[in-house]
């Protein structure tokens, strides 16, 4: 029958009915009617014709699964049926509802995470042609460096891959707004940036080529968010002037409130001038973006970059050797450090998601065994094998459904938990905030499909297959035995091996984030109050303003009550920010740049070591002694004494720097180490010069109080103002924060990988006590006769727990194998502990025995008080 012929059934539905009566009637009658004419008795005639046409019902039911009718029919009448039988079972379904709903809303809370962050496209035109280029160091095997503004405008001019490319420079900007300055997350950018990205702006323009030109008319453009919060949203502002860092620029433009680049929460854009000057020549400091030519492939662009590097070293060789271009899609370049991360987490909460649905299974399997009677009736009386397991499978389908509904609850209830312990760091792609959208109830309904044929079909296509015969004698008795305790049994050992897998990783994260927490990172960070200082280069492009300026700074702080000490760097320890050159010895001959030995590079103001609690081994500090115009010293750490002057004594020797190779400076001090950059990264070797000397146009302030540091934030910020009430100060919070913020992606990881641990053991814990429970029941008579013969309780407990040791034992050595085959997947995630650590692979064996013996030792304990008469009458 048609599609079409079933459609129109299904509008007459009733007239159908009374035909196929009225025919199977007709068939009733004439055979009866065939019966009378030989003899037979009317009763006997109409007995006789029933019994050689068959069951009516089934006859219907059978013309009625042919059309659309019919089967919509059977469709109702198996979920009201599935519906009873739920209704019936009232504990069994809320435990396998909640099941299912932890491990479906756990998945959905996740993959809100990991699709906002990683599968996403990025929120621009076209935005799998845009990529990121950086310079590679093949000297030090570092495939992503910022870039040098001569080798950019090389790369601008040269390469042929790209239709566009633009540089970017992050930076602080004071801006002044009503009568007071207030500090901001600034990019400059060369004029290509909003093309690249092909973002218009909301109101006015972007920038144009005339705008990079150096003593062009100094132009602005600002971000929704601060057009709002600062000048009321007021479209006619632009055209009008507005000071940054105290210079007037022309507002041009403002960009739309969705717009954002990753990693740079910039508010302000200024354009970046760059020319073919020698003073870029040395620095590296630029990020570049760029949009691949229609059809250009990212290898062939690969290709063209090396070819453009390679010119770059002939051209400058002296900056260039040992260097070279690396191409990368720009999604996968800025979330590459949470990509493993994220998809670590989502595997496991996919285990999860398995180890509910085998419990569920097994919840399944030991109810269906008690309706084994029931089906085999069913059966008997003609139910073919696909009905029974298609009212089976509704019934699992309707605890999907209702697990889906709980775990969308708990997904939205995880997702703000889960939002909350996001690192403030992390490389969010895109201004939106992550939810639960269309795509993630996709995801989620999916989960479910899979869910509901996983755990459901299994159970059902196993009890489908009845033995009528055997299931009608024993009942609801004995009919679980055999293959049916075998894939109950496989089920609670696939739940304990995957909770075994979720508690290593969750145990490895644990002890990788305790190693990490217990590294001394060099310096004091109780009691320090830290802030940032971005001054205006116009005010203060005198480099001997500059150093007046922080002196005076801290000298005002130092005077302020409640402060011990004070002083300044330019980059903050454990922000992932740091700077490095190359420098050669005084007392041998130079070697060009690509040569030289290289070292990280702090600029500080004396008193900083002393602020930060970082002990001065030999020698001094930087002092008084140590001005704008007097003979330039330094200070290096004990990883530079070690790795340059190999543990002997550094002081007096002279160092030259590479951007400033005229003046030699001598070092004075040597002070302990100290993580910089990261508190996993070992200490580097580095060079500490004196801002009185070497003044950068922005510095952090580190300052220690005697009692709590934020009751002396606003006196700080006070004493920064009276020496000049222009600069603004930003960022002031305690070194207590920023030391947990640098620690809080592996936190983040730790957390959720221990959350999901303990909820894979709880479902494979119920999983064990289920099965060890069924088991007794089945063992009813074995062990009332044990009993009776004399068994002592101990010798019950001992038999049953048996039976669950080694299910454990079993699962062990799955889950252990399936730990080390997987330990890769962890390596580069861990600090300082191996992936097949054995504290780690004992305890969780522990623990996985101890809940396994918890579990099953309730359901023991019950076993020993079976009543040996109740349970010889159990047959």
């Amino acid at each position: 029958m048609s599609f079409i012929a079933r459609l129109k059934g299904l509008l007459r539905k009733e007239q159908l009915d009374r035909e196929l009566d009225d025919e199977l009637r007709s068939h009733l009658e004439m055979r009866a009617a065939d019966n009378l004419a030989v003899g037979m008795s009317s009763e006997a005639a109409r007995i006789d014709a029933q019994k050689r046409f068959g069951n009516t019902t089934l006859l219907k039911e059978d013309t009625r699964a042919v059309d659309i009718i019919g089967w919509l029919d059977e469709c109702a009448r198996d979920f009201r049926y599935a519906l009873r039988m739920l209704q019936r079972s009232p504990g069994f379904t809320a435990v396998a509802v909640l099941t299912l709903a932890l491990g479906i809303g756990a998945n959905t809370a996740i993959f809100s995470v990991v699709d906002a962050i990683l599968l996403r496209p990025l929120p621009y035109p076209e935005p799998e042609r845009l990529v990121r280029v950086w310079e590679s160091s093949i000297k030090h095997d570092s495939p992503r460096n910022v870039v040098n503004p001569l080798n950019f405008l090389d790369w601008h001019d040269h390469a042929q891959s790209f239709e566009s490319m633009a540089a970017i420079s992050g930076l602080m900007t004071n801006l002044s707004s009503q009568g007071r300055p207030i500090a901001v997350q600034g990019m400059q950018v060369t004029p290509e940036f909003f093309s690249t990205l092909r973002v218009p702006p909301l109101l006015g323009r972007t920038f144009i080529a005339e705008d990079g030109i150096p003593g062009h008319e100094r132009v602005v453009i600002l971000s929704y968010d601060l057009w709002q919060r600062q000048y009321g949203a007021e479209p006619k502002i632009i055209g009008a002037k507005i000071d940054v860092d105290s210079v007037p620029y022309t507002l041009i433009g403002v960009m739309p409130r969705d717009f954002s680049y990753p990693k740079f929460k910039s508010e302000v854009w200024t354009p970046l001038p760059l020319t073919r000057s020698e003073e870029w020549k040395g620095g590296r400091f630029l990020t570049v973006v760029a949009r691949l030519k229609p059809g250009v492939s990212l290898s062939k662009a690969q290709q063209d970059m090396l070819r453009v590097a390679n010119f770059t070293v002939q051209a400058r060789p002296d900056n260039n050797k040992g260097w070279s271009a690396n191409v990368f899609p720009m999604l996968e370049d800025v979330t590459r450090g949470v990509r493993r991360p994220l998809w670590v987490l989502l595997a496991s909460v996919g285990f999860l998601l398995l180890i509910a649905c085998a419990n569920v299974a097994n919840l399944l399997l030991m109810r269906g065994t008690g309706r084994l009677r029931e089906l085999a009736v069913r059966s008997a009386l003609g139910a073919p094998r696909s009905r029974i397991v298609r009212q089976l499978f509704v019934e699992s389908l309707l605890l999907t459904l209702a697990g889906m509904a709980a775990g969308l609850v708990f997904a939205q209830v995880g997702l703000r938990s889960l939002l909350a312990l996001i690192p403030q760091n992390a490389p969010l792609p895109r201004s939106e905030p992550i939810a639960i959208d269309a795509r993630v109830l996709l995801f989620t309904f999916l989960a479910s499909l899979f869910t509901a044929v996983v755990f459901g079909l299994v159970p059902a296509l196993r009890l489908s297959r009845v033995d009528l015969q055997n299931a009608l004698k024993q009942g609801t008795l004995r009919g679980g035995v055999g293959g049916h305790q075998t894939l109950r049994r496989s089920f609670v050992v696939a739940e304990v091996a995957l909770a075994l897998l979720l508690s290593v990783g969750a145990g490895l994260m644990l002890r990788s984030f305790a190693r990490l927490i217990s590294v001394d990172p060099g310096f004091s960070p109780e009691h320090l109050l830290t802030m940032h200082i971005w001054t205006s280069p116009a005010r203060y492009h005198d480099n001997l303003k500059r150093s007046q300026y922080f002196d005076r700074v801290l000298a005002e702080i130092r005077g302020t009550p409640g402060v011990q000490a004070a002083g300044s760097t330019h980059f903050l320890p454990l922000t992932e920010r740091i700077s490095g050159s190359c420098f050669s010895f005084a007392d041998q001959p130079a070697p060009s740049p690509a040569d030289s030995p290289s070292a990280q590079f702090l600029i500080i103001s004396s008193g900083y070591f002393q602020t930060m609690g970082i002990a001065l081994i030999r020698g001094r500090d930087f002092d008084h002694r140590d001005r704008f115009n007097s003979l330039p010293v330094a200070i290096v750490n004990h990883a530079f004494v070690d790795r340059y002057y190999s543990g002997q004594n550094a002081l007096g020797k002279q160092l030259r720097v590479c951007w400033d190779i005229e003046k030699p400076v001598e070092i004075v001090g040597v002070v302990a180490d100290a993580r910089q950059a990261q508190l996993q990264d070992a200490p580097k070797p580095t060079i500490f010069l004196s801002n009185s000397q070497a003044p950068m146009y922005f510095a952090t302030l580190v300052v220690r109080a005697s009692g709590d540091p934020i009751q002396i934030a606003r006196s700080t910020e006070e004493a920064i103002h009276r020496v000049d009430p222009d600069q603004a100060v930003s960022d002031i919070q305690t070194m207590e924060t920023v030391f947990s913020d640098s620690v809080s992606s592996p936190r983040f990881q730790a957390i959720l990988l221990l959350v999901f641990a303990g909820l894979a053991v709880a479902l494979a814990m119920i999983g064990v006590y289920g099965i060890v429970s069924y088991s007794i029941s089945q063992r009813t008579n074995e062990l009332g006769i044990r009993i009776a013969l004399g068994a002592r309780a101990a010798d019950v407990v001992r038999l049953v727990l048996r039976e669950a040791f080694v299910l454990a034992a079993i699962a062990l050595l799955l889950g252990l194998a399936g730990s080390i085959a997987l330990s890769r997947v962890l390596q580069s995630l861990l600090f300082e502990v191996t992936p097949t650590d054995p504290v780690t692979l004992a305890s969780v064996c522990f623990l996985v025995l101890a809940v396994t013996a918890l579990a099953a030792v309730l359901p023991a304990r019950r076993a020993t008080r079976i009543d040996p008469l109740v349970a010889l009458r159990y047959e």
